[in-house]
């Protein structure tokens, strides 16, 4: 992920057969476009965007998407009230930076408005350090991260089979970026809050990982 924030450290420019051709540092984090960034004091999106501006800064990571669980068991879903384990494994030194989520299976009381429940909980253990990342499961609602400001019911749309989604998502970032220790092995635990089965029990990280050497 080779970004940068203004006053960061000095973009490089890419030599080609042909000359300079892009910078391999942008001038600004593109989380700072994301939809909820509010660069005010006490704002938290802004806060954390501003955690991870050494790592992005460095140059030497490139963005990558770690989802859970594999397609097939995704499709074929979790029973009522059952629980499932997934293991994933993450490159050594990486960073994970937060959570992309948009969508809940679970509807709200009258099917159209905020708030929406939750269909599953989830917690996530480092095995290197055995290291719970949350002391409990966490209510898949908070992956959910919204345009601030608007009205809940302009947010919120009704989706397919009375399920509930963000339109405007942006990155859920934990309050500090995680490093990743080798083996780099997490195991994730959903539970499946519905009473029948749920496809759409999932879990997608934002993580920077090392970029390859040239």
């Amino acid at each position: 992920m080779a970004l940068s924030s203004t006053g960061g450290a000095k973009a490089t420019v890419n030599q080609g057969a042909r000359g300079p051709s892009f910078p391999s540092v942008p001038s600004i984090n593109p989380l700072r476009l994301a939809s909820d960034y509010r660069d005010f004091p006490g704002d938290p999106h802004a806060r954390f965007t501003r955690a991870i501006d050494r790592i992005l800064n460095a140059g030497c990571y490139v963005p990558r998407y770690v989802h859970a669980p594999d397609q097939a068991t995704e499709n074929a879903g979790v029973d009522g009230s059952a629980a499932i384990e997934y293991t994933v494994t993450i490159k050594p030194g990486s960073f994970i930076l937060g959570f992309l989520h948009s969508y809940t299976s679970s509807p709200s009381a009258n099917t159209t408005d905020a708030p929406v429940t939750s269909s599953f909980t989830f917690r996530i253990t480092d095995l290197a350090r055995n290291y719970l990342l949350c002391a409990k499961p966490l209510p898949e609602t908070w992956l959910l991260n919204d345009q601030p400001g608007t009205n809940p019911e302009a947010v919120i749309g009704g989706g397919p089979g009375g399920g509930l989604y963000v339109v405007n998502p942006s990155v859920r970032l934990l309050t500090r970026p995680y490093p990743v220790a080798p083996p780099g092995a997490f195991l994730i635990e959903f539970w499946n809050q519905l009473t029948t089965v749920n496809t759409d029990v999932r879990l997608t990280m934002l993580v920077a990982e090392p970029a390859r050497a040239e």
